[in-house]
């Protein structure tokens, strides 16, 4: 079977599948993607030693695909080619989270994009299929988002099989500027469509100099990851990386720069996100995650930051509600609702390691099939199927 990857970023589930995938006899995999050469010098690329052919973006390949390549099957995150580069596809999507609605008219776009490629997936297509990461996702998948149930495959999320086995921070060490194995270390990972992640609490400035200040005096490290840098304006880069250069216990990452983020999920004892869909790999490894209540209020207008193929548009909405598939209290761990027990929550985790352990396994169970460590057997069985179904 030949598979090619076509990836807006290559990290999280197309990386951890591609491993899987490279490491079976019967696979061919080669790998279409922005800076492969960049990828390659990422640590986790060094650490598995993987053996994967990376290929990057052009003109002529990304609409005719690898020259001299002829793939089976198409595995895509969240863009779809101009044309079909093999006779089947399949979409791992790129994260499973709150936001939302994706509904049909958030999705019109991918619709649109996979009826000129492979055909419409509202109705049932043998040629192409979604992934969903368990359960909750199928239907939302299936009654909201559009897809026919029928092209709707329960899976669950590849990364869960590799962040469950727990890697000696001995072995990642020198993938880091501090020391991860004697000291703890704490993983900040917002999402990027509010803006500044502490604004609705006061001065994202002050703010993130006093939680940085106090982890540095319990001697504790900070892995700043944020999204892609031209998704923030340049004076918010500007002010992040002035911490990195004032804080010798922090490290800043942005995604298009360092765009996987299995080893700091693998050597991060707490995570803090106001609800990036990291979250939900970070649960597999049953640490505790502290959940920044993302806005001042769920009933409150807000300004919505949306990524569209001219930039970056914001939408006012008459409520936060309409943005959110699953309220915030649904989650796999604790939930801050200002600054002061956003702090006693880190602070409380760093000394409680088990705190969120009970937590994190429920909401795998309800929406993600539990993280059994199964999940790339699972899209691996079903790409055969695929496949070799006519």
């Amino acid at each position: 079977m030949k598979v090619l990857i076509y990836a807006t970023t290559f990290g999280a589930d197309l990386l951890s599948l591609s491993k899987y995938l490279s490491e079976k006899e019967d696979v061919e995999i080669k790998v279409l993607m922005k800076d492969a050469e960049r990828f390659k010098s990422e640590g986790v690329f060094k650490f598995w030693d993987l053996d994967i052919e990376l290929y990057e973006y052009n003109k002529l390949n990304i609409v005719k695909g690898i020259n001299g390549f002829n793939p089976d099957v198409t595995i895509m995150d969240n863009n779809i080619p101009l044309r079909p580069l093999s006779p089947k596809a399949l979409v791992l999507w790129h994260g499973y989270g709150w936001k939302g609605p994706n509904d049909e008219e958030e999705f019109k776009w991918i619709h649109r994009s996979i009826r000129l490629s492979w055909g419409d997936m509202k109705v049932p297509n043998p040629n192409i299929k979604w992934q969903c990461f368990g359960e909750k996702d199928f239907e939302h998948r299936s009654s909201i988002s559009g897809f026919h149930p029928e092209n709707c495959l329960i899976l669950g999320s590849a990364s869960h099989d590799y962040l469950l086995k727990d890697t000696p921070k001995e072995l990642l060490q020198p993938y880091y500027p501090f020391d991860i194995v004697n000291k703890k270390t704490v993983l900040i990972a917002p999402t990027w469509h509010y803006g500044e992640v502490f604004s609705h609490w006061g001065d994202d400035e002050t703010l993130f100099n006093e939680a940085i200040q106090k982890l540095q005096e319990r001697d504790v490290n900070v892995i700043l990851r944020l999204h892609d840098s031209y998704r923030f304006d340049h004076h918010y880069v500007e002010f992040l990386q002035n911490l990195e250069e004032k804080f010798p216990n922090v490290l800043l990452k942005f995604k298009d720069i360092n765009p996987d983020n299995f080893l700091d999920l693998q050597v991060s004892d707490v995570l803090i996100t106001n609800f990036s869909s990291i979250a939900n790999l970070f649960y597999a490894t049953k640490r505790p995650t502290v959940h920044i209540y993302p806005v001042k209020s769920k009933d409150e207008s807000f300004m919505w930051r949306n990524k569209t193929i001219l930039g970056i548009r914001k939408k006012l909405v008459d409520s936060v509600k309409f943005i959110w598939k699953y309220p915030p209290e649904e989650n796999g761990g604790l939930l801050a609702n200002n600054f002061e027990e956003m702090m006693s929550q880190v602070f409380e985790s760093l000394e409680k390691p088990d705190c969120c352990k009970t937590k994190s396994q429920e909401y795998l169970d309800k929406h993600m099939l539990g993280a059994d460590g199964r999940n790339c057997e699972r899209i691996y069985n079903a790409l055969k199927t695929l496949v070799y179904t006519t």
